[in-house]
């Protein structure tokens, strides 16, 4: 079955001298893995290496066969430029760690519409925007919802956050609750969109803590989610 599908690029591995093997987050198909022969050598070919960095955005025609097994993709073309997420190094970095958690995220996702058209934009808020220090932590936030463990917002009126039942409430320093500061810092980025999240003040040290604690919350809800290696290289990008 011939299909015709945007695509969000997760990763791209090496495979041999010449191939690599692309996993990409497809609007119609899902998550799906290319195998891409020659195309680390070709420079006459209609595929070029520079197609599958982490994150661009693609449309791409590929003969579906659906059996699970690598497939091949005929054509692909940009579909949104990218100005600054692979030549910025904030951005870059980000970008890396994002394909890092995204590709662990959406090994076997099926297509969600609202997922990929969220994913879409909030990549192009990344290019575009000139205030990203509190992106990561926001993005992480709202792919709970699509995870399925988002934070409940019906309870912020109590102060602690209990990570274990993904609510707030009055029990204190138990086990897997968030000090009150924490708790109360985690807050200001529940419900705030993105063009909001530049208004929200952290030191650096407070802004990594909270990351350290959004991406535990990860580990507490998906016991094969690992810390992305990048997480150490973002720690150090903001004041």
């Amino acid at each position: 079955m011939l299909v015709k599908t945007s695509a969000i690029v997760l990763s791209a591995l090496k495979y041999s001298e010449s191939d690599i093997i692309a996993r990409l987050y497809t609007k119609e198909l899902g998550t799906q893995s290319f195998i891409l022969k020659g195309i680390r050598k070709s420079r006459k070919g209609k595929l070029r290496i520079s197609l599958f960095q982490p994150l661009t955005q693609l449309e791409i025609e590929t003969q579906h066969k659906g059996k699970g097994s690598l497939e091949y993709i005929k054509e692909a073309r940009v579909i949104f430029p990218y100005d600054h997420v692979h030549n910025d190094i904030v951005k870059s970095s980000i970008t890396m760690f994002f394909s890092e958690v995204l590709t662990q995220l959406l090994t076997e996702q099926q297509p969600d519409s609202d997922l990929f058209e969220y994913l879409s934009s909030v990549f192009q808020y990344l290019d575009q925007s000139d205030q990203v220090a509190n992106f990561s932590i926001k993005m992480l936030l709202d792919m709970t919802g699509f995870l399925g463990f988002q934070p409940d917002q019906s309870t912020l009126q109590f102060t602690y956050f209990n990570m274990l039942n993904g609510n707030f409430d009055e029990n204190g320093l138990q086990p897997h609750h968030l000090t009150d500061v924490e708790s109360a810092q985690l807050k200001l980025f529940i419900g705030t969109n993105f063009d909001g999240i530049h208004e929200i003040k952290m030191h650096r040290e407070d802004r990594n803590s909270l990351l350290n604690l959004v991406i535990e919350y990860f580990q507490i809800h998906l016991q094969t989610f690992k810390k992305p290696n990048s997480l150490s290289i973002l720690r150090q990008l903001f004041d």
